[in-house]
């Protein structure tokens, strides 16, 4: 049984070092992969971080979902709940208020304004805002988890038993001429309206907001008034039809104490789809049909590299991808044009896929591990929506499951290795990651164990390893041998960086084989510090760098160092 588990250990090794370490062409460019990351952070949900080297450098983090996973659900977030306030991606989830759902991961979704998100927006069947014009795009979950992706519109009808049948253009737009424009409660205190039209201030008959799918019951309790503008909206459930020119008609005969309806239906590229219960805008579409799109003038940033967010999905709409990729870092990660944006969810099997708002906005957020990417504004930034990974709330804390934080491991022969053990609820959602009182076991050919570290014999093989806590364990591959550290340049090397990477405020360890001359360069080639070394392990002095990925030389060989 031990030597089949051994294969089995092996076979996945095999496996996922070839994802570790691969190639994606972006737009005829062969770029190389090496995967920083890798790990699950939430039902049917891993989290991967990728340094791409080619024509640039490139940092990408991203999500991968199965959606037919029945305890993950996609959610858009509006901050504050509201169209008006920002917040960081961090915060969105507390801010939101619902104790329901827990929400483990998300991005920054849609471009925004003072007015709020630009597109249409939906949040939990509650329709915020509808985009009145043509050249802004979104992605809809409908109650079937089934995703939908291009041009929406949507219509609106009102039925009052005293104005009769009208249709309303938009809901929480700036009103123009000739239009029936539909203010709710999440606008704000007023509707910001001039005094050429005919408002009726109204409040929901039932529980919620403006439904998205079926029809909303208000009741009018603010006569018509004319020539006045900026009616006040009640908070909470609060509704004011305004219409300026020929839509005052219907409005002028409205009452106080009626009751009448709102029902909207929402077409994706000219097709009425049912059931949508979350949307999120976004422009330009990157793929339709798994082909990258001319997307490049549309928009006067799409040309250049930049920080950018995007959303993608694969052609049976079960698998899902968020991702950002950092920009604006010199040396670091140049950014991307929106094809090569395009591009990057092809290569991860993405057949449609969105661009959302970019630069300084771009964030990517994992319950328990923070922000994961570098914000090109030094910190955060706080926008107005974003879209997020979410589950039932369980109220539980307690460990259900345990795995590596590394996908596989990897120590040079003779060295150490001291895993992280992560711990996860009965969801698979994160929620401890630094699992402590694990006992570590391994074969005897591999090496020996304290409990919590092992100390590598020098040979060469790959190993199960297996952390045991309380009736839970987990079990990894190692790679044990001279050219296992995972940001090897060289192979055939005679330094060797354990552990890499390495957490911010630490020295990297450097193994080397014999006497050697070690020299510490940043990512453009600047030299920071140069050490001697007799042989053995010695220390590089990087305790003091930031977070990034720097160059180590000697003997004629060349490194990555990564520090997170």
């Amino acid at each position: 049984m031990k030597k089949f588990l051994l294969l089995i250990l092996i076979a996945a090794a095999a496996t996922m070092a070839s994802s570790g370490s691969t190639t994606w062409n972006l737009q005829g460019v062969k770029y190389n992969v090496d995967t920083l990351y890798h790990a699950q952070i939430g039902p049917g949900t891993t989290q991967t971080t990728v340094a791409l080297s080619g024509a640039v450098n490139l940092t990408v983090y991203y999500t991968t979902t199965c959606l037919t996973n029945p305890d993950v659900n996609l959610k858009v977030i509006m901050s504050k709940n509201n169209l008006t306030s920002t917040a960081t991606v961090a915060n969105m989830p507390t801010l939101h208020g619902d104790n329901s759902n827990t929400y483990f991961a998300g991005v920054n979704s849609d471009y925004f304004s003072s007015g709020g998100s630009i597109g249409t927006t939906v949040v939990s069947n509650e329709l915020y805002k509808s985009y009145k014009g043509t050249g802004w795009y979104a992605i809809g979950i409908d109650s079937a988890k089934i995703l939908h992706s291009g041009a929406p519109y949507t219509t609106l009808r009102m039925v009052s038993p005293n104005g009769g049948q009208a249709s309303i253009k938009a809901v929480n737009v700036a009103r123009s001429s000739n239009e029936l424009i539909l203010y709710t409660w999440c606008k704000g205190t007023s509707t910001g309206t001039d005094n050429t039209g005919v408002e009726v201030g109204a409040v929901a008959v039932d529980a919620g907001g403006l439904k998205a799918n079926g029809t909303t019951r208000m009741k009018v309790i603010t006569a018509p008034q004319s020539k006045v503008g900026n009616m006040a909206i009640a908070p909470d459930s609060g509704f004011v039809l305004s219409g300026n020119g020929f839509t005052t008609t219907a409005l002028s005969k409205m009452q106080v104490g009626e009751i009448f309806e709102v029902t909207p239906t929402i077409y994706f590229n000219n097709v009425v789809t049912n059931g949508i219960t979350e949307m999120a805008g976004g422009c330009p579409m990157l793929l339709q049909s798994g082909k990258i799109l001319e997307t490049q003038g549309l928009l006067d940033h799409l040309s250049t590299r930049q920080p950018r967010t995007a959303i993608g999905y694969n052609a049976t709409s079960d698998t899902v991808v968020l991702l950002v990729v950092d920009g604006r870092e010199i040396g670091e990660s140049a950014g991307v044009t929106s094809k090569d944006l395009a591009a990057m969810m092809l290569n991860l099997g993405c057949s449609e896929a969105l661009n959302f708002d970019g630069g300084g906005s771009s964030t990517l957020y994992v319950k328990g591990l923070g922000v994961r990417n570098n914000p090109s504004d030094g910190t955060p930034r706080a926008v107005k929506q974003g879209l997020f990974l979410a589950t039932p709330a369980t109220g539980d804390n307690t460990i259900a499951k345990i795995r590596f934080a590394d996908y596989v491991g990897k120590v040079v022969a003779g060295g150490t290795y001291k895993p992280v053990i992560y711990g996860y609820d009965t969801k698979d959602v994160l929620i401890n990651t630094n699992v402590t009182e694990f006992t570590l076991s391994c074969p005897t050919e591999m090496g020996k164990t304290n409990g919590t570290t092992v100390t590598c014999e020098n040979v060469n093989g790959v190993f199960p390893l297996t952390a045991n806590y309380g009736n839970l364990s987990a079990s990894i591959p190692v790679t044990v041998g001279s050219g296992a550290g995972i940001a090897t340049i060289n192979a055939d090397k005679a330094i060797s960086i354990y552990p890499n990477p390495i957490n911010a405020g630490e020295n990297a360890k450097i193994v080397t084989k014999g006497k050697a001359e070690i020299s510490l360069y940043s990512i453009s080639g600047q030299l920071l510090s140069t050490i001697t070394a007799d042989g053995g392990y010695s220390e590089l002095p990087t305790q003091n760098l930031p977070k990034g990925i720097y160059i180590v030389k000697a003997e004629g060989q060349t490194l990555k160092l990564i520090i997170k």
